[in-house]
């Protein structure tokens, strides 16, 4: 990073942390002087009894409308008929309680409410005109790092094809963010590890972005080190109540790292699988993560021995270049520890649309140009066809 590229880091998000955080819910409510919220979340956080602990710490006196309908891969249509069904409310704030998905939704009625029409209209960059409804999240993942960032993505079916398109705004850094281990207790082995090794794609991919700075390699780097001390206990047991934090802890870091030094190409081309296979995100980033890394690797190996030397690789007496390489198989080896498969395959990927997924990548340049390797059509394919 020369000193003479500019770059600018936005934080806006007021981050609440500990296992009983959610104690302090209510008196964040009162500043805001919000009579009615709008909880957004899913059925497994509700059946799950989640949702219940959340809503005990809100005061009697505010009223609560929940929605919790949320699908994986929220797209447009069940965004906008949300927000037609809760246009005439008056909210005040809304209230996310979930992962990914839910705070995207979240996100989106946000803007929706304040602005009306259809979330389509906001694909990009500060697009809406009025300050949108004030978002607080109590994410329910390891992994989304929605919670601290600025930008929402919904499925798109525009001209029959389908295709992942982000919001971007100011107003979208959540107000404040509960980050509660305590709440995370009952939460399945599977899901940690998918959502912990999409953090761990975050921050790689944040910290060797072409964006990246100062600051988010810090945010990126630290998260890196954090899931690789963490990720395993967490998975073996997510009672375990200090890995849980620290992995909580460190999706949140890299998701203010990602929300400022952007992402790269496993970005690309999982978003491209997520539309078509409507996949669970979390895994298919951990999946293309190694196939990445080993293709990324020579844009700059003196980050990737950084990364080594976090994810705690022994690099005595090895040059940048193995050290670099030492990493991508340690990453490799943990996400076989964790669980995650080795082929896309295995969640019902082929490669029947191996050239659309391509196309859907190549033109994606919110990741093509972040991503440290400059990358051509074929090479796209080519990973793709290794790693389903």
């Amino acid at each position: 990073m020369s000193v003479y590229n500019t770059t600018v880091f936005n934080a806006k998000t007021k981050l609440i942390s500990g296992a009983g955080s959610m104690k302090e819910l209510s008196g964040e409510i009162k500043k805001i002087k919000a009579s009615t919220i709008l909880v957004i979340t899913d059925k497994g956080i509700k059946n799950a009894g989640i949702l219940n602990q959340v809503l005990a710490e809100v005061q009697p006196s505010c009223k609560t409308i929940i929605f919790d309908e949320v699908k994986p891969n929220p797209c447009v249509e069940m965004t906008d008929k949300a927000f037609h069904s809760f246009k005439d409310n008056g909210i005040h704030l809304i209230l996310a309680v979930g992962g990914g998905s839910v705070l995207d939704t979240a996100k989106g009625l946000s803007i929706l409410l304040a602005n009306g029409g259809s979330i389509a209209d906001y694909f990009g960059f500060d697009l809406y005109k009025n300050n949108t409804l004030p978002i607080f999240a109590v994410p329910t993942t390891v992994g989304t790092g929605s919670e601290s960032g600025n930008a929402a993505v919904f499925t798109d079916n525009k001209d029959d094809l389908k295709t992942k398109r982000l919001v971007f705004g100011e107003d979208l850094f959540p107000e404040v963010a509960f980050l509660d281990a305590a709440l995370l207790k009952n939460m399945p082995s599977h899901l940690i590890s998918s959502t912990g090794m999409d953090a761990l794609t975050h921050a790689i991919e944040g910290y060797v972005s072409n964006w990246s700075s100062h600051v988010t390699d810090a945010l990126n780097l630290h998260a890196v080190r954090v899931i690789g001390n963490s990720i395993r206990q967490a998975t073996a047991n997510s009672e375990n109540v200090e890995a849980m934090h620290a992995m909580l802890l460190a999706s949140t870091s890299t998701g203010l790292g990602m929300a400022n030094s952007g992402l790269g190409m496993v970005h690309g081309i999982s978003h491209a699988i997520g539309a078509q296979y409507d996949a669970p995100h979390g895994i298919v980033n951990a999946i293309l993560l190694p196939y990445i890394l080993e293709y990324n690797w020579i844009a700059n190996p003196v980050k990737f021995s950084h990364i080594a030397e976090a994810l705690r690789v022994n690099i005595d007496g090895l040059s940048v270049e193995d050290a670099a390489k030492a990493a991508i198989e340690h990453v490799k080896h943990l996400t076989k520890e964790v669980g995650i498969p080795e082929k896309l395959r295995a969640i019902g990927v082929d490669d029947s649309k191996i050239d659309l997924l391509t196309d859907i990548a190549f033109n994606d340049q919110q990741y093509m140009v972040p991503n440290p390797r400059k990358m051509t059509r074929q090479d796209i394919y080519n990973i793709l066809k290794q790693a389903i």
